[in-house]
C-alpha cells in the first residue's frame, strides 16, 4: 500500500482585499459582531448583579476587562487606567470569594459601581475601536498571559498521590 502524503493545501482567502480593508473598519460597522459582544457582556454583568452568575459569566467579564485594559494601554482611554484597575480588583475579589463559596458569585454595592464603570468604558472603547485594534489588544492580553504576568483567581494545588 502506498504511503499517504503529508501535504495539505492551505486555505485561500476568497477576497484578500476585503479581508485587509475589514481591519480598518470600526467594530460598530459590523452590526452582528458588535451587538453580539455587547449582548454577551451585558448579560454576564446582569447575571452577576442578580446573583445568578456562573463561571462562564465571570470568564466573560474577565475577558472584557482585559481587553479594556489593553485598549487603554494602547491609547484608547489611557486616562481611565486607575478606574480600570479598580474594576479588575473588584472582579478579582468577587471571583475569589465566589470560588471559595462554592461558585456563588455575590457582589457588594462598591464592586457593582466599579464593574459597571469599567463595562461602560469597554462599550465606549468598542464603539470607537477598529477590528485591527481589537486584534492587537487580544494579542497583547495573550502575551501577558503567556509570560505569566496575569493575576490568577485560584492557584491550583497538586494533589499528593
Amino acid at each position: 500500500m502506498r504511503k499517504r502524503s503529508k501535504y495539505r493545501p492551505r486555505a485561500m482567502l476568497q477576497n484578500p482585499l476585503e479581508f485587509v480593508l475589514s481591519g480598518f473598519k470600526p467594530l460598530r460597522d459590523l452590526p452582528g459582531v458588535y451587538l453580539d459582544v455587547q449582548l454577551k457582556n451585558r448579560t454576564a454583568l446582569e447575571q452577576v448583579r442578580k446573583g445568578d452568575a456562573n463561571k462562564d459569566d465571570i470568564d466573560m467579564l474577565i475577558g472584557a476587562f482585559n481587553i479594556t485594559e489593553a485598549l487603554a494601554i494602547m491609547g484608547k482611554g489611557n486616562d481611565w487606567l486607575e478606574e480600570i484597575r479598580q474594576g479588575q480588583d473588584a472582579l478579582l475579589e468577587l471571583s475569589r470569594r465566589g470560588v471559595a463559596n462554592g461558585m456563588r458569585f455575590i457582589m457588594t454595592a462598591k464592586q457593582w459601581e466599579a464593574l459597571k464603570l469599567v463595562m461602560d468604558l469597554h462599550e465606549e472603547q468598542l464603539a470607537h475601536a477598529t477590528v485591527a485594534d481589537i486584534e492587537k489588544a487580544h494579542d497583547f492580553v495573550l502575551s501577558i498571559i503567556r509570560r505569566g504576568k496575569a493575576r490568577a483567581i485560584v492557584q491550583l494545588q497538586k494533589e499528593k498521590l
